[in-house]
C-alpha cells in the first residue's frame, strides 16, 4: 500500500468525499497507485479525522470512474486498467433497476457481517413490525418530508413495496373498487385483481391523473393506487397543484390513497416534490417508501406509514404469511442510514442518473427517429410510442436481437386501445456512453418492425 498526501479543507465549496477522491484520482492517473490496495476505510477516516462513510463515498466515486474496485475484507484496490471500457453487450432496459456498479453492494456485505459479529440476537426473529431502530430512522426521514409518524404505531416494515401492495389489497377485500392511473404498474393491478377488487381506470396525462375522471369516481371507490413521483411506466411526476387537489379530494370523499413512493428519494433535479401524506394529514393515506430502486433491490425492505388501525390490519395479514423480515438486512440498513451512508449515496448517484437521462434524451432528440416518447425530466424510465400500425411485442423482439431489452407496455394499460402501441425503456442500468448504441438499436428495430408489418400476409 502506497501513502498519498491528502489535504482537506472543510471550508471549501466541494464536499470532503470529493476532495479525497480527487486527490486519489490524481495519484492513480499519475501512476503512483496502480495495482495497489487503497488504505482501509477506517484507517483513512482516522487519519483524516472524517467519518468512515465519507471515505466510503470517496472510494465509491473512484469505483464509479472505473479507477478502483471493491475487494474482499472491506477493502478497495486500484484498478489494473483505468482506461478501457467494456463493450455494452446486452443492455437490460426492460425493468426499473439501479446500476449496481454505483450502489453499495460490497458495503452491505460488510455491514451484515458487522451486525452478525456484534449482536447474536440478529440471528433470531425480528420484531413483527420491523427493527425498531429502523422504524425510528424512517420516522425521522418522514419528518424531513413533513410526515408525522410514531415509529411504534404508524410504521411497519415489509419485504419491499410489492408485499405492501399485496397486503393492502388483502385488507381491502373482495368487491373493493380500486382506482388506478392508466397506465400503471402491473404488479399493483395483479395484486388487487387477485384479491377480488374491481379496477377503475383513471386516464393519466402529462400532469398526473385526469382530475375530472377521478372526481367522478371518488364517490364510489374505496382506494386510489398511484405513483405521484416518477410514475411507472411514464416516469412523470404530478405537479404540486395536482397533488394538493387529489389529497384534498381523498379527505373530502373518504377514499384511501396508496402512495407508492418507490423512487422519490432519488430526486436528482432537487425538486423536493411534497408527498401526498404531508399535504393532507387528515386524509387516509398509506405511504410506502422502498429502498429497492434508490439503494439495493436485494434488501427487499420498504417502510409503510399509515394510521395505527391500518398498520394493525396489515400486520395481521403479514403474520399469516411470513411473520417477519430479515434481522440482518434491517439492522444493516439501519446502520447505513444512521451513519449517513444513505444520504451520501444519494448525493453521489443523483448526478450519474441525471447524466444518463440527459445523454439518452439528446440521442432521442436527433433527427430521423420515428419514436415518440414522453419527456419527464427525472425518474428512471420513459414511455414511448411507436408509429401507427407497429406492434410493440414484435418491436421488443427486434430490439433484443440488436442487443437492447425493452418492455412492451401492454401490461401497463387497462385501456385496450393503447396496449400495443407503447413500450417502456428504463435507463437506470446503463451508462451515458451507451445512449448512442441504445437509440441506434431502437431506430433499427423500428425499421425492421415496419418492414415486417408491410410484408405480413393478408388474412
Amino acid at each position: 500500500m502506497v501513502s498519498v498526501s491528502i489535504q482537506l479543507n472543510k471550508n471549501a465549496g466541494n464536499p470532503l468525499h470529493e476532495q479525497i477522491s480527487d486527490a486519489l484520482e490524481k495519484a492513480i492517473k499519475a501512476g503512483a497507485l496502480r495495482g495497489t490496495r487503497l488504505p482501509s476505510v477506517r484507517g483513512l477516516a482516522r487519519r483524516l479525522k472524517v467519518s468512515p462513510s465519507t471515505v466510503t463515498a470517496a472510494y465509491r466515486t473512484l469505483v464509479d470512474k472505473h479507477l478502483a474496485k471493491a475487494a474482499p475484507r472491506s477493502s478497495f484496490v486500484v484498478a489494473a486498467d483505468t482506461k478501457t471500457r467494456e463493450a455494452p453487450g446486452i443492455l437490460s432496459m426492460e425493468k426499473i433497476q439501479p446500476n449496481l456498479k454505483y450502489h453499495p453492494v460490497a458495503e452491505f456485505g460488510q455491514l451484515i457481517a458487522e451486525v452478525a459479529g456484534r449482536d447474536e440476537s440478529a440471528g433470531g426473529y425480528e420484531d413483527y413490525r420491523g427493527w425498531r431502530r429502523l422504524r425510528e430512522l424512517l420516522a425521522a426521514m418522514n419528518a424531513e418530508a413533513g410526515i408525522a409518524a410514531d415509529p411504534d404505531m404508524d410504521i411497519f416494515i415489509t419485504a419491499g413495496c410489492q408485499q405492501a401492495i399485496a397486503l393492502v389489497a388483502q385488507i381491502m377485500g373482495p368487491g373493493a373498487k380500486v382506482a388506478v392511473e392508466d397506465p400503471t404498474y402491473p404488479g399493483a393491478q395483479l395484486a388487487f385483481q387477485q384479491a377480488g377488487a374491481t379496477l377503475v381506470a383513471i386516464p393519466n396525462g402529462d400532469d398526473g391523473p385526469d382530475l375530472k375522471a377521478l372526481e367522478a369516481a371518488a364517490g364510489s371507490i374505496d382506494l386510489f393506487y398511484c405513483c405521484p413521483t416518477y410514475g411507472n411506466p411514464t416516469g412523470r411526476s404530478w405537479s404540486i397543484k395536482t397533488r394538493e387537489w387529489v389529497a384534498a379530494l381523498a379527505a373530502w370523499k373518504g377514499f384511501t390513497i396508496f402512495e407508492d413512493d418507490y423512487l422519490g428519494d432519488l430526486d436528482y433535479l432537487d425538486e423536493k416534490l411534497p408527498r401526498l401524506k404531508a399535504l393532507a394529514p387528515e386524509a387516509k393515506i398509506i405511504h410506502v417508501r422502498t429502498f429497492s430502486k434508490c439503494l439495493l433491490p436485494a434488501l427487499r425492505i420498504a417502510g409503510v406509514t399509515a394510521d395505527p388501525q391500518t398498520i394493525d390490519l396489515l400486520l395481521k395479514k403479514r403474520l399469516a404469511a411470513d411473520i417477519t423480515g430479515s434481522p440482518f438486512l434491517q439492522r444493516a440498513l439501519a446502520l447505513f442510514i444512521e451513519r449517513g451512508g444513505y444520504k451520501d449515496h444519494l448525493a453521489r448517484v443523483r448526478p450519474f442518473y441525471q447524466s444518463v437521462r440527459q445523454a439518452l434524451r439528446q440521442e432521442l432528440d436527433k433527427e430521423g427517429s420515428a419514436i415518440r416518447y414522453g419527456d419527464p425530466q427525472g425518474g428512471l424510465s420513459l414511455l414511448a410510442e411507436l408509429p401507427k400500425g407497429l406492434d410493440a411485442g414484435r418491436f421488443a423482439a427486434e430490439c433484443e436481437n440488436l442487443g437492447v431489452l425493452i418492455a412492451p407496455a401492454r401490461d401497463y394499460f387497462l385501456n385496450p386501445r393503447q396496449k400495443d402501441a407503447f413500450f417502456r425503456m428504463c435507463f437506470g442500468g446503463i451508462e451515458p456512453a451507451d445512449a448512442p448504441f441504445v437509440v441506434s438499436a431502437l431506430n433499427r428495430a423500428c425499421e425492421r418492425t415496419a418492414l415486417a408489418a408491410q410484408s405480413a400476409p393478408l388474412v
